[in-house]
């Protein structure tokens, strides 16, 4: 046999063993991994909603700038993964553009001042209880610090609603776009939210900031094949602070 040979065997066999000692004994120098323990969370939330809906056909839009907020209950069962469950109050709609107001003249057959000092304005704000059932996903950046992912469905049901700037309805001298005196036709609400944010966990419970988007699957109006709008969904993008006492 190659003394080569010989010799790379050789040392293969001396050295497993050296090695396999220095593993071991590098283990026993690493800090042991603190026991898991099951962890319940309750506590608030509030923030901000920046909204609006996705209509086809399309309604230029700008975000509707409003406010979120509720209760918040949390069950992590194993390490890092667990189940958020919120009730919250939120505040949706829709505020569209000026340039618009091109749809109201051609489409609605609707007069506009031509004075742009006088260019029309219509936002509707919608309130709405809101529980989204979502998976929690966290990860430890220290002893206090951890990220923390979330994604799930979310349910909701539409409460009443408001028009913020009426200014619109002042201005035009003829007929309303239709959906301007259409209330809400289907109050179930439902779709995906996820998200992700920071915790941080001290002494008296966790200060939690995250930022989410939901996803609406439903539609406010009726989506027949007579009706004028075909979709008519939710999309909110959300950011909010929590605490929480753990249990």
């Amino acid at each position: 046999m190659n003394k080569k040979v010989v010799f790379a065997l050789m040392s293969l066999l001396l050295g497993f063993p050296l090695f396999s000692q220095m593993t071991i004994s590098m283990d026993s120098l690493s800090p042991p991994q603190k026991p898991f323990k099951t962890e319940w969370a309750f506590g608030a939330n509030g923030g901000i909603t920046l909204s609006k809906i996705s209509f086809n056909p399309i309604i230029k839009q700008d975000m509707l700038f409003q406010y979120a907020g509720g209760l918040t209950a949390r069950y992590i069962s194993e390490r890092n993964v667990g189940i958020q469950v919120e009730l919250n109050y939120s505040l949706r709609g829709w505020k569209e553009k000026h340039d618009s107001i091109d749809i109201y003249k051609t489409t609605f057959s609707v007069s506009v001042p031509d004075d742009s000092m006088k260019l029309p304005k219509y936002s509707r704000s919608l309130s709405y209880l809101e529980i989204p059932v979502m998976t929690h996903i966290y990860f430890d950046m220290g002893s206090r610090m951890r990220i923390i992912f979330l994604l799930g469905p979310q349910l909701g049901y539409y409460l009443n609603e408001k028009i913020v700037d009426s200014e619109l309805v002042t201005n035009l001298s003829s007929t309303l776009p239709p959906y301007y005196e259409k209330k809400v036709q289907r109050k179930f609400d439902y779709g995906l939210t996820g998200g992700m944010g920071f915790e941080l966990r001290t002494g008296i419970g966790s200060f939690v900031v995250d930022g989410r988007y939901y996803f609406g699957l439903s539609d406010i109006f009726s989506n027949h094949k007579s009706d004028y709008f075909q979709a008519s969904s939710n999309q909110v993008i959300s950011v909010k602070l929590s605490y929480l006492f753990r249990k």
